[in-house]
């Protein structure tokens, strides 16, 4: 028996009557009732290292579990860890989780441990709908014994997401914070304000500050699926958003009626989506619902467009070539100017950017990779596709870049570190341009017939038919993001 444990057990005995604590055990054996049962619930627990009865040790740890909450989780949670209580230790913590945002009523929070908060604020399943909420408590958590805290803050500052705070909340509350300026962790803030998240003026940052937390995925904040659809009759447009139902399935949902004219082109960014064609642009911003006419126009529309950097780049062209363009939408006259031109001519290629990397892979009848390294203004040639894969998909997913759909049905895998392409299993339909997708870890692929998903650690695809969502459609896109 540990020496907490002893320690436990010593303070029952010299706290407790010896022939109460008996009753105690006999009650919870017989199942009496409740308040009986929680007089001296922990106490039986600590009694049972000398007892060794499992049956009463699990009896009791699900009369806790069940009965975990904002005043005794952190208490519960601790509890479970002096007496390996598995399931106690589980479900109080996820409760702590849970109600992270409620941080103010957790009991004792603010005398966590240094080691037990950092158990919570790194944890992928903090539920917080942005990262304002984690530092506000970390900063409560530490003001709570400042004196001993202030030398922890930069251990922790790490930890919290900052990207994924507000705008509002980075520049005047946390670059103005003296925790922040005193600790020498104004990096990590100013990191996030010019980031693709908020101003956007600075090559996109790309580390684990960047991705979002699991628990996204079960708020109506998280990353999300849209569904772009053009419907035959009439032609128009409507952006859907895919939404959980009792979290074993998924419904669409029309978030923005779009009423425009067909589109050829699709462009992504953070803020929005850019639908675009010969004669009109329009640029749709989901989180307010709005829909924008633009005055601009693409620069070769066998051009593959991306948004990369604040700005959108047009790659390639028809016929074949080399060419590489930029357009600042943020400029008040905006005009399409010339960049580092890529190493072979390519219609219409393949542009994933990776990392702090761009990769343009050949698409139509060739099979070339190609690097762009903005640091160095520089294209590098590498290891050619297995084979052509006309129409296809590119996506960046985990540490590879995936190729998927086309004419060929293909599946390859790239890793970029490695410069090694890999042949995977097939889809079971052809897909073509904008068909896919990453979400929840796997990849969608889609268009107005047919939907698959793909799983990178089974290598294997799924039907996914249901998510069709149904009508007369010309044509329909894919997109997942965290950030629209």
């Amino acid at each position: 028996m540990g020496a907490e444990r002893k320690l436990r057990f010593s303070q029952l005995f010299a706290c407790e009557d010896y022939f109460e604590f008996i009753s105690d055990i006999l009650a919870a054996f017989y199942q009496r009732e409740q308040r009986q049962q929680n007089k001296n619930i922990k106490g039986i627990i600590a009694g049972n290292e000398f007892l060794c009865c499992k049956h009463l040790k699990a009896h009791c740890e699900e009369f806790l579990t069940g009965n975990v909450g904002l005043s005794n989780c952190i208490d519960y949670y601790r509890f479970g860890k002096v007496f390996n209580l598995k399931v106690l230790i589980k479900t109080a913590f996820d409760f702590i989780l849970a109600k992270f945002r409620d941080y103010r009523e957790i009991s004792d929070f603010d005398k966590l441990t240094e080691d037990e908060l950092v158990d919570v604020v790194s944890c992928d399943w903090l539920n917080a709908e942005n990262k304002d909420v984690v530092f506000e408590a970390v900063v409560h958590w530490v003001n709570a014994n400042l004196d001993v805290r202030e030398e922890v803050f930069p251990r922790i500052a790490p930890l919290i997401r900052f990207p994924f705070c507000t705008q509002t909340m980075l520049i005047d509350k946390i670059c103005c914070s003296s925790l922040v300026l005193k600790s020498e962790c104004i990096q990590l803030a100013l990191e996030a304000v010019w980031s693709q998240f908020h101003l956007n003026c600075r090559p996109p940052i790309d580390n684990a500050m960047c991705i979002p937390r699991q628990s996204f995925h079960l708020r109506g904040s998280t990353p999300s699926l849209f569904l772009i659809v053009q419907s035959k009759s009439p032609i128009n447009v409507s952006l859907n958003i895919a939404s959980f139902v009792d979290e074993s399935g998924m419904r669409w949902e029309t978030l923005v009626p779009c009423n425009t004219a067909t589109f050829d082109l699709l462009v992504t960014s953070p803020f929005g989506l850019y639908l675009i064609d010969n004669n009109d642009f329009y640029f749709v911003e989901p989180k307010l619902k709005r829909v924008t006419t633009l005055p601009w126009k693409p620069a070769d529309p066998n051009s593959t467009l991306a948004f990369i950097d604040g700005k959108i780049f047009a790659f390639g062209g028809d016929p074949a070539s080399k060419s590489v363009k930029s357009i600042n939408l943020k400029e008040s006259n905006p005009e399409w100017k010339s960049e580092q031109e890529m190493l072979h001519e390519l219609v219409d290629p393949l542009i994933v950017q990776f990392a702090s990397k761009v990769y343009a892979f050949g698409r139509w009848n060739t099979m070339v990779t190609q690097e762009f390294d903005p640091a160095l203004n520089k294209w590098r040639m590498y290891s050619q596709m297995p084979s052509c894969c006309d129409g296809a998909s590119a996506v960046a997913l985990g540490d590879k870049i995936y190729v998927v759909g086309g004419s060929q049905r293909v599946c390859y895998s790239y890793d970029p570190n490695n410069d090694e392409w890999e042949v995977l299993s097939k889809p079971t339909h052809y897909y073509y341009t904008n068909a896919a997708t990453e979400w929840k870890g796997k990849i969608m692929l889609g268009d107005r017939k047919h939907v698959e998903e793909y799983d990178p650690v089974e290598d294997r695809w799924s039907n996914r038919n249901e998510l069709l969502p149904g009508g007369d459609i010309n044509q329909m896109f894919l997109h997942a993001s965290c950030t629209l």
